[in-house]
């Protein structure tokens, strides 16, 4: 694995880009479960965190009370660049914790392969007694290996590089960084 530095690092989508879109999805999530009193979100760590912590702040100041997180931890890339298929961790709380009766939204840093999102929504499904949906910041179509598309999503890229920041990373780093970029360096 290449050693990758941040000057590495090529903006893709700023801070600002990224507030306005977290606010414009917001607004879509609400104005579709305006009928329900409840909306489960499903954030899968630790890739989905930064996301979805911003993502309910937006939810609540639109409806307070309304939404209820339920944590999942779910790996495909491990520290690696290529799937080491979708193991889950924590299922057991969320089956026991998940508002039945009301919609899910599984909430990830980004689509990419699709493999984590769905073994993520297929559990999920099998708990929940009404429609599960995904939240993505982005969807990232260049890996995808089945036909599933994100019910929301902040940004799409149409490619293959690596990208970073804003929960996704590179062998663990640059999680935390407040922008999203892609690695300009063949990995």
């Amino acid at each position: 694995m290449k050693d990758i530095e941040v000057s590495d690092i090529e903006v893709l989508w700023d801070k600002n880009q990224i507030n306005t879109e977290l606010e414009r999805i917001a607004k879509e999530i609400n104005k579709k479960f305006l009928n329900y009193d409840s909306v489960n979100l499903i954030p899968i760590l630790t890739g989905g965190i930064i996301f979805v912590s911003r993502l309910i702040f937006e939810l609540e100041n639109l409806r307070p009370g309304c939404y209820k997180m339920f944590p999942l931890i779910a790996k495909t890339y491990g520290y690696s660049t290529e799937s080491q298929g979708t193991k889950i961790y924590g299922y057991e709380f969320l089956a026991d914790s998940l508002d039945k009766n009301s919609p899910s939204i599984i909430v990830d840093d980004l689509m990419d392969t699709g493999e984590t999102l769905i073994a993520v929504m297929d559990n999920v499904k099998k708990t929940s007694n009404k429609k599960v949906y995904t939240a993505v910041l982005l969807d990232k179509l260049g890996k995808r290996n089945n036909y599933a598309e994100p019910d929301f999503n902040c940004f799409v890229l149409n490619d293959k590089r690596w990208v970073v920041g804003y929960g996704m990373d590179y062998l663990g780093k640059f999680r935390g960084l407040e922008y999203v970029g892609t690695i300009n360096q063949e990995i």
